[in-house]
């Protein structure tokens, strides 16, 4: 399956990527605003001091059993997400990317709407039924969150000139780490100012907004044109092309993703409970305290996306070299005796986990022929960490502590950095077209890179 980008006006284009980078941004933000939120929803009440007075071993069994409730309510959007990754590809070619588009914003505006009404009416009491509501509310949330992402980056990818592509798929990444930058110290800042409905609120009426804008600039009939197979190829031929094998390019990539986000992902039901216990943290500290590891992401997915330069030696290089940072940011988080020392850690997790993914998306989409699916395949495997990691997280705190979870989860990363450098060592990152060397990274008989120029 092939597709040639076309060449829309500059104002077009420009209208389509903003909006592109709203819905990702807005997803983002919605993502992460419940997590400061979610201590009050399900129901925590021991006194912090009391742990630090020595009653540990007496209150461990209900925080553990809070960690486990807080990460099936994070994990319902991912499993959703990762559910409904192949349902936004398969959209996303045979409708269109804009309307698709259009629905994965209706299901975001459901959510917030969702959330905003369990906050306000269902969670004023917490307990079992608050953490109900905020699971189907992440469900909704994570449907959108696939369809959205998917149809984005193909939209994107119609409406920017190839020669840009490049730099409006790191932008994009950039919208990803903006929107988790914002959401943490808003949910937090805006639920201790008014009520744990407001920043929902917010979101919706942002959401609205882009929903509309969506409707009056998204008309070209290129956004809305679907992707042909060729005569003789099925329909499913793109998407077992862009899996196929564990270790090829792209699937050795997705599982470095998958590490990676996972320890990320660990740490938003468990780091709330365990500051309020281990350093009496605030609500609005609890927003606050993750502002380190998205700060790092966002500066590492722009210093890396430059660092790479298109060259696949750099890549691996930089790839690798995330994956121990993200190792050894996990360990020192288990470890920290300070919030100072906490956000050096924290730091390292989000600088690895950025600097992973500028390196490797590029080569994630260069194995495929079908951008979307390429683009769905990536989708999923962060999916899957947010969907397993807060889960397993709050399982594993529960039997064996908080420490325990982070160490596990870095002597993965590092055994998969051994694979992982043993792989590209047997099957190396090409370049991509118009780098240092000036090489076609097609060589001979393989894809066009999707962040390429069409040979004339």
């Amino acid at each position: 399956m092939t597709y040639s980008p076309l060449e829309p006006t500059s104002r077009t284009g420009a209208a389509a990527f903003l909006l592109v980078y709203c819905t990702l941004f807005l997803d983002n933000v919605l993502l992460t605003a419940l997590v400061p939120i979610l201590p009050e929803w399900s129901g925590v009440t021991a006194a912090p001091a009391v742990l630090r007075n020595g009653s540990t071993l007496s209150l461990a069994g209900e925080v553990g059993s809070e960690a486990a409730a807080a990460g099936a309510v994070l994990g319902a959007r991912s499993a959703a997400q990762l559910a409904c990754a192949p349902l936004a590809a398969t959209l996303t070619t045979r409708v269109g990317p804009a309307p698709t588009l259009r629905l994965a914003v209706l299901l975001l505006l459901a959510a917030a709407t969702w959330l905003s009404w369990c906050g306000s009416s269902v969670c004023a009491a917490g307990g079992v039924a608050c953490l109900w509501c905020g699971a189907a509310g992440r469900v909704l949330q994570g449907s959108g969150g696939a369809l959205g992402g998917v149809a984005g980056m193909a939209l994107v990818s119609r409406a920017v000139s190839p020669s840009r592509q490049q730099q409006a798929l790191g932008a994009s990444l950039g919208a990803v780490a903006l929107g988790v930058l914002v959401g943490y110290p808003l949910g937090g800042a805006t639920a201790a100012l008014w009520s744990s409905a407001a920043p929902f609120h917010l979101v919706a009426g942002a959401l609205l907004a882009n929903l509309g804008l969506q409707y009056a600039y998204l008309k070209k009939p290129e956004y809305d044109k679907v992707e042909q197979p060729a005569v003789d190829e099925p329909r499913s031929a793109a998407w077992r092309d862009c899996a196929r094998g564990v270790w090829n390019e792209c699937g050795a990539g997705a599982g470095a993703v998958f590490l990676s986000t996972a320890v990320m992902a660990a740490l938003e039901p468990c780091l709330p409970l365990w500051l309020e216990r281990r350093f009496g943290a605030q609500r609005w500290e609890l927003g606050v305290v993750f502002l380190p590891d998205s700060v790092a992401y966002l500066a590492a997915t722009s210093v890396a996306a430059a660092l790479c330069g298109g060259r696949g030696l750099r890549a691996q290089r930089v790839a690798l070299t995330g994956l121990c940072s993200v190792a050894l940011g996990g360990v020192l988080v288990a470890r920290a005796s300070s919030l100072g020392a906490l956000a050096i850690a924290q730091a390292g997790v989000g600088a690895g986990v950025g600097a992973l993914d500028a390196a490797l998306v590029p080569a994630l989409l260069a194995r495929a022929d079908s951008l979307p699916h390429a683009a769905a395949l990536l989708q999923a495997a962060a999916s899957a960490a947010y969907a397993v990691g807060p889960v397993a997280a709050g399982a594993v705190w529960w039997v064996a502590g908080f420490g325990a979870t982070l160490r596990a989860l870095a002597v993965a990363n590092l055994l998969y950095a051994a694979l992982l450098y043993r792989h590209f060592h047997e099957r190396p990152l090409p370049d991509q077209r118009g780098s240092e060397d000036g090489k076609d990274a097609r060589g001979s008989g393989s894809e066009l890179l999707p962040l390429s120029s069409p040979s004339p």
